[in-house]
């Protein structure tokens, strides 16, 4: 009599974007199997290495025979998009397509499960993260949620000037380094530029160097017209 038969013998909670199939899919028994049988404690440690999730626990029921399992997911801050052949240098190795939660931890787009127009996916796009630099994402994820001006996308296929884009339009910041805090700090002072130049105005704001932030114009037309230059001026 205690015997699971079949996945919908498995009780799952705590899941907010993986679905109970998911769940049900990731738990690897043979059908049947005796309940008493059952590792808990094996399943659940199966559960971390096979999912994106952070916690598990697995207990039995008897009456009726069942599994319960409790989880706690991986939650997607940022899609992270598949770099280009043309912003290819050599052969540098970028993170494939897929997910990245706050403290770095890289995810499949199978993961889930989710449409490519789920409203369940991250807003935030990364494209051109190498591994050597997935440690700095918790600290650059952690600041630019809290940056005033929204981001939208982050571009780092070129590890020497990683790009945003914001409201106020295209950010350069130059290599990674501790200074994003002033950096952002600068870019929020910048939010009357929308009032001192057009959206289609504007070619690139660059805070390379926070104390000096910089932006470059689109040229009126005529000859070379679409070639930005430097307007000092624009700057706070």
């Amino acid at each position: 009599m205690w015997l699971i038969q079949s996945p919908a013998q498995i009780n799952v909670s705590g899941n907010h974007l993986l679905s109970d199939e998911a769940v049900q899919n990731l738990v690897p028994l043979k059908y049947p199997q005796a309940l008493m049988k059952v590792e808990p404690d094996t399943l659940a440690q199966q559960l971390l290495n096979r999912g994106p999730i952070t916690a598990a626990e697995v207990t039995r029921q008897l009456l009726p025979p069942r599994l319960n399992v409790h989880v706690e997911e991986r939650v997607p801050v940022a899609v992270v998009l598949p770099v280009g052949k043309g912003d290819r240098a050599g052969d540098t190795q970028y993170l494939q397509a897929g997910f990245l939660d706050a403290h770095g931890a890289w995810m499949p787009l199978s993961s889930f499960g989710l449409g490519s127009a789920s409203p369940q996916l991250p807003k935030l796009q990364l494209r051109g993260i190498q591994p050597q630099y997935q440690r700095y994402w918790p600290q650059i994820y952690e600041t630019i949620s809290r940056s005033p001006v929204a981001i939208t996308a982050i571009d780092w296929h070129d590890p020497n000037n990683l790009v945003l884009q914001t409201a106020l339009g295209t950010v350069y910041l130059g290599p990674y380094s501790p200074e994003l805090d002033q950096q952002l700090a600068t870019l929020d002072k910048m939010r009357n530029l929308p009032n001192q130049l057009a959206d289609t105005e504007v070619a690139r704001i660059d805070l390379s160097n926070p104390n000096v932030p910089s932006v470059a114009v689109v040229d009126a037309p005529g000859p070379g017209a679409g070639a930005p230059s430097s307007n000092p001026n624009a700057s706070p």
